[in-house]
């Protein structure tokens, strides 16, 4: 899920109170067991896609917005890495670039919460797009082979770590054929296990994550492989007057549930929403979704667990209606038995608004009383 740059905040009075040993965070378990892998959220821009100048591991981010997020209900901290970074030119990982992560999950921890080191992008040919993964990971060999010794080597370097961290081999790739993601899945996975054989690690489907492609998903015969999914439909709602989707500013919002508007004066020739006009949005189409992807499930994997790794609502949604769409789809992952990870903290997405309240996504994902 793309979104727009993450902002640069002002800690809040709580934070620093924090820092100077005011305000202490109750105290809660760090046996691997709480951490149930069930209700999490990406902190998206700080340790890949950063824009607008932020610096990578930007001080934005620490410990007391983790002891924010363990208040809310949330049980684990989904981390997008840019894993190009983490490797120096002479093959070996960059300890500088490591540990900002390696601090954070320290934190989520000592906190009770599990983590989720996401691999927005894995290292295998140049940097061509600091936004994009290089396609050379799906079809040639030698980067593929690149891409997994990779892996072996962050999995080596935390190897340590318990059962509160699991690996995502790739976010929401685009290989040219599905097939040839099962290819990536297979060696990276492969080169995980030579030196961690029990962490969990989730392997996906192709063109972003999509539910989509799940048929084409080869599940490999491991105990502790998990299947994670994205889920942004509809997109004239998730995502409407999002720019980098190429929506308009100032086209008409669409409500959830309702009925989309007349956009065939709105959109640019031939963008792909216009077919969306006049339509209804439905939670019925959404819990809709979710049953073909479980039956589908049920048939080919099940026994493995699934994880619906993002899901969002941009925040020029109506505000109802951004409510009304991230209590819709939760409620629909948490029918079929899935985990899921909320995107994001802090960004056009957001749980949490730049003064630090709580926003319509987090009221629908935990409603208040």
């Amino acid at each position: 899920m793309r979104t727009r740059p993450a902002r640069f905040f002002r800690l809040p009075l709580l934070q620093i109170l924090a820092s100077l040993g005011l305000v202490v965070a109750p105290a809660r378990a760090t046996d691997a067991r709480v951490c149930t892998f069930k209700r999490g959220i990406s902190v998206g821009h700080w340790l890949a896609k950063m824009h607008d100048g932020v610096p990578y591991g930007a001080p934005w981010f620490g410990r007391t917005d983790i002891a924010w997020i363990a208040q809310q209900g949330f049980d684990h901290i989904r981390y997008p890495v840019d894993g190009r970074l983490w490797l120096l030119a002479d093959g070996s990982l960059d300890e500088s670039k490591i540990a900002p992560f390696l601090q954070a999950v320290t934190w989520t921890r000592e906190l009770g919460l599990g983590a989720v080191l996401d691999m927005h992008f894995l290292p295998g040919g140049a940097i061509h797009d600091p936004n994009a993964q290089d396609p050379a990971i799906f079809t040639d060999e030698s980067a593929r082979a690149n891409a997994a010794r990779f892996w072996a080597k962050v999995a080596e370097r935390l190897a340590g770590e318990g059962a509160w961290l699991r690996f995502e081999i790739i976010n929401e790739p685009f290989a040219p054929k599905n097939s040839q993601l099962n290819a990536l899945n297979r060696a990276a996975l492969a080169a995980i296990r030579a030196v961690d054989r029990d962490r969990v690690v989730y392997v996906t489907s192709n063109l972003s994550s999509t539910f989509a492609t799940l048929a084409d998903v080869v599940v490999p015969d491991d105990s502790h492989v998990a299947i994670v999914l994205h889920y942004d439909e509809p997109l004239i709602f998730t995502h409407q007057r999002a720019p980098w989707k190429h929506f308009p500013a100032d086209m008409p919002l669409v409500p959830f549930p309702g009925q989309v508007p007349d956009l065939s004066k709105s959109l640019p020739p031939g963008h792909p929403s216009v077919t969306t006009s006049l339509t209804e949005l439905t939670v019925a189409d959404i819990d809709a979704d979710f049953a073909r992807a479980s039956a589908w499930l049920r048939q080919h994997a099940p026994a493995t667990e699934v994880y619906l790794g993002e899901f969002g609502c941009y925040e020029q949604a109506p505000v109802t209606s951004r409510r009304a769409y991230i209590a819709a789809v939760r409620a629909a992952a948490e029918r079929a038995g899935w985990g899921w990870a909320v995107w994001d903290y802090r960004s056009s997405f957001a749980v949490r608004d730049a003064d630090g309240k709580p926003t319509a996504v987090l009221d629908g994902l935990f409603p208040r009383q």
